[in-house]
């Protein structure tokens, strides 16, 4: 017993130093891992990162003042640019136009946007000649596209108006009318980011295999039943993450509806973030401004948020 209680002793204590020196490698080798290269490559990204979040943090902190251009002392006054901006109707009407805009839009780009990558899908001649031109509205700046549907909308000189001539109808006032500049905006927006969703969902097509469809031919599915069951089911989750993008855009859009009614006639397309410009930048109430951009991004990281859980919910159920 005694030979081999000693020899376990002996055992032990050489053990010890090896697993200092192991350890002690493993420091070293850990420290030599360290990639400073990579880390001084996305220095600047998280340093631009950083300046953003400083940016948004101070805006939220002069929402909470009485900031104005020409006035010495700025004053904290907590959350009385928010009540003054809830109980007022004009910004309850700016909720209005960015909700109806974003969500009419997007959802108009959907479904044209599916019925554009289903042609595509399909392989007929059309669809060849019109996938290089279905991009040209993407590569136009917004601002562009903006002043060249003003023109076209222009109830006297306008081109659709001729065009409507032409078919026997009468003059339209399109964005010169409060009952139709919202519709009107929606209109440029959808023609514009259509091809956004077309291009996302022939993307989701192109991934569902022929193999796919015979086996819903087999079991007796017709054109409409395999859309419906297979290829809508299987290309949704394309459509909600597209749709993702484009809300956040569409809430936050100004572009468009700046350079084509400013806001008006009288408040029918004034969005929260054309009324936040105008409010700060015009109205040199740079506080209240910062309170409308604060309430629309809110607006937008709710709806970003339940697109994403319809995403996921989706996904699931795919998979």
């Amino acid at each position: 017993m005694t030979p081999h209680v000693s020899e376990t002793a002996m055992v032990v204590r050489t053990s010890a130093p090896a697993k200092a020196q192991l350890a002690g490698k493993t420091e070293t080798l850990t420290v030599q891992q360290v990639d400073w290269f990579s880390l001084v490559v996305i220095a600047p990204a998280v340093l631009i990162l950083l300046g953003f979040l400083l940016l948004f943090f101070y805006g939220v902190y002069q929402s909470l003042t009485d900031l104005r251009l020409g006035r010495p002392i700025v004053r904290f006054i907590g959350l009385a640019n928010y009540a003054a901006l809830v109980n007022s109707a004009d910004f309850w009407n700016n909720v209005r136009v960015t909700v109806t805009y974003a969500l009419s839009a997007v959802l108009l780009q959907a479904l044209l946007g599916l019925a554009i990558a289903k042609l595509f899908a399909s392989g007929v001649s059309l669809a060849r000649w019109l996938r290089p031109i279905i991009l040209l509205p993407l590569v136009l700046p917004p601002m562009s596209v903006a002043l060249m549907w003003t023109t076209m909308m222009n109830p006297q000189s306008g081109i659709l108006n001729y065009l409507l001539s032409l078919a026997g109808l009468g003059p339209f006032a399109w964005i010169s009318d409060p009952a139709t500049a919202l519709i009107s905006v929606i209109l440029i927006d959808v023609w514009t980011y259509t091809p956004f969703f077309a291009l996302i969902i022939f993307a989701g097509l192109q991934g569902i295999t022929d193999d796919i469809r015979e086996a819903a031919r087999i079991n007796g599915a017709k054109g409409w039943a395999t859309f419906w069951r297979i290829e809508l089911p299987l290309v949704a989750p394309y459509i909600l993450i597209a749709a993702v993008f484009r809300l956040i855009e569409s809430f936050n859009q100004f572009d468009i509806i700046f350079g084509t009614t400013q806001g008006g006639p009288g408040n029918s397309t004034s969005a929260l973030s054309v009324q936040g410009y105008i409010t700060a930048f015009q109205n040199m109430t740079f506080g209240r401004g910062a309170a409308l951009m604060v309430v629309n991004w809110l607006i937008v990281l709710i709806g970003a948020f339940l697109t994403v859980k319809a995403w996921q919910a989706v996904r699931r159920r795919v998979n």
